[in-house]
């Protein structure tokens, strides 16, 4: 089954299995106009063009044929961005911390073999540096939302609320990502830690009270054909899901919940999922647009 093609964006923020609080952040504020929310995150559910920071294939014009499979260029068009190689690197590293609880649950059936401890060793390792990578490729976000509180154009007061969510997340994610560097002390680290969660599950909420509410039923009483409107539809519902998971993985944590069992297996669960759509999303996005300039 294929996936349908969904705007989806988020940040860097998860965890590595060793840690208790380590999250994967995702701001999400509008479904349909805030320019800093989910249209210019990309979670529009109307079609929408190449976001910006999925740069085009080089080499994908008429008449050049030389280029390689077409698969191929657009994958390498993704990983040009570092939103594509985050959400790249976010499926790996969920993937791997699947593999590692599926390990945990055969150990306690029978004992590993040496080659799978030292295995899960390495895997461990590899999701921690995984984590920091992706807290490093989206350092300096705030720029963004400032750039555009900085602008001279009038905005209403919703945009304007949008913009500073989007920019004290964002200050809260970065703050964090250094204290993980040893750049700032643990303790102010933990506390901006605490903040990016609050702004993530805020923003999670709003953008669900929008899908449903706003931009459903306006593609539901919308005059376009059938066929656009059964795929804008599509479209919302994988949004939904996309939603669903940031907040049942955000909520575990800002809530203090301390259900061990569940912990893990949600965590693996929703994390992938999440990366998953956002790739799928960044992966039909680019391929679009090579065939539209072949």
């Amino acid at each position: 089954m294929s996936i349908p093609p969904i705007s989806l964006d988020s940040s860097w923020r998860t965890e590595s299995p060793p840690t208790r609080r380590g999250k994967e952040r995702e701001v999400i504020w509008d479904v349909d106009n805030l320019p800093n929310g989910l249209d210019a995150l990309g979670l529009s559910t109307s079609p929408s063009p190449l976001p910006s920071t999925v740069p085009p294939i080089s080499g994908s014009g008429k008449g050049k044929k030389d280029d390689g499979p077409i698969s191929v260029r657009v994958l390498a068009g993704v990983m040009d961005s570092s939103k594509g190689r985050d959400k790249v690197l976010k499926c790996i590293q969920y993937s791997l911390r699947t593999y590692l609880y599926l390990l945990s649950l055969i150990s306690r059936i029978k004992p590993l073999s040496p080659w799978f401890k030292s295995n899960s060793k390495r895997m461990k390792i590899a999701i921690s540096g995984l984590s920091l990578t992706r807290k490093c490729l989206l350092l300096l976000n705030p720029l963004h939302p400032l750039s555009d509180l900085l602008s001279h154009e009038p905005m209403s007061p919703r945009t304007l609320v949008g913009h500073l969510i989007d920019l004290f997340s964002a200050l809260s994610d970065d703050i964090y990502c250094l204290a993980k560097l040893g750049l700032i002390g643990k303790k102010t680290g933990n506390v901006a830690d605490v903040w990016a969660n609050r702004f993530w599950l805020l923003t999670t909420i709003m953008g669900l009270y929008k899908l449903h509410l706003k931009t459903i039923p306006k593609i539901a009483n919308s005059s376009s054909s059938t066929e656009k409107r059964r795929a804008e539809l599509s479209e919302a519902k994988w949004t939904n899901r996309k939603l669903l998971s940031d907040l049942a993985f955000v909520s575990y944590d800002v809530f203090e919940l301390n259900f061990p069992i569940i912990e893990e297996p949600m965590k693996c669960f929703t994390g992938l999922l999440s990366g998953l759509i956002s790739a799928f999303k960044l992966y039909d996005s680019q391929w679009e647009a090579s065939i539209g300039k072949g």
